[in-house]
């Protein structure tokens, strides 16, 4: 995971700095590393949202099931 926030810190700084470049050379570089952190933090919720969906649906499928539809699985089995 380390290396997915690197990543996008580094692209998320590098385009900040060509959006910022006809503001001016100072402004651009200053502003890389706030760009690049706020671009890395945004991947970072992506990926707990993502993870935390995927959590989600892949617990036990029983508690989904219809009590009805259980009762009636229990007394076919009897």
């Amino acid at each position: 995971m380390a290396i997915i926030y690197f990543a996008a810190a580094l692209i998320g700084g590098l385009t900040g700095c060509a959006m910022l470049w006809p503001y001016g050379a100072v402004i651009a570089l200053i502003s890389m590393p706030f760009i690049g952190s706020l671009f890395a933090l945004c991947v970072a919720i992506l990926v707990y949202v993502r993870s935390s969906g995927e959590r989600n649906m892949s617990e036990d499928r029983t508690t989904n099931v219809d009590p009805f539809r259980s009762s009636q699985a229990a007394a076919s089995r009897r």
